[in-house]
Parts: structure tokens; C-alpha cells; sequence
């Protein structure tokens, strides 16, 4: 489990966080959370299971097919979930 997901998990943070996340998604994109799994369901109805949301964030930041196109949120997705956890216990920079 990286960081990033421990820390959402103490602090009660991860449905804030897919409130947040579903806000930047593409039209006809969708995107569940059960325990720690994350399913993304992408504009070409493709389905991603992501079993950390580390994993969900490299994901969307990751331009290529099938990818990337799928965030059109006006910040990277990685600066909507750090503004949910405070400085010192989030540092992005590290990939965590």
C-alpha cells in the first residue's frame, strides 16, 4: 500500500477523494471505490482495476491511448488528491 493511500485511509479521506476525482473525469468516464480497489471505467468502456490509488494517479497522468485523455480536470489528478492530505503528510514529488 503506498503512502498516498494509507494516509487517505487514516485520515478518512478516500470518498472525498472519488468526489473530487470523478470531477475531473472525461465525459462518459466513470470511476468506483470498493475498500481500496479503485475501477475506472474509461470513455472507450474499458475497465481499469487499480488496487491502490497511487496506481489510479500514474494512470491518468499517463498520456498514450486509452489513457490520459480520460482526466480533464484543470489540475493534475495527483494536486486534487494532495489537497485532501496535509504537507507533511503527502509528498507527491515522491511517487508514494
Amino acid at each position: 500500500m503506498s503512502s498516498t493511500t494509507a494516509t487517505l485511509n487514516r485520515l478518512g479521506r478516500k470518498r472525498q477523494a472519488l468526489a473530487q476525482l470523478r470531477r475531473g473525469l472525461a465525459p462518459g468516464c466513470s470511476l468506483t471505490l470498493l475498500g481500496d480497489g479503485w475501477t475506472l471505467r474509461r470513455r472507450t468502456g474499458r475497465q481499469d482495476v487499480f488496487a491502490d490509488v497511487e496506481e489510479l494517479l500514474v494512470s491518468l497522468e499517463t498520456p498514450g491511448t486509452g489513457a490520459g485523455s480520460d482526466w480533464t480536470g484543470t489540475e493534475p489528478a495527483r494536486a486534487v488528491v494532495g489537497r485532501l492530505l496535509t504537507g507533511a503528510e503527502w509528498d507527491g514529488s515522491r511517487g508514494e
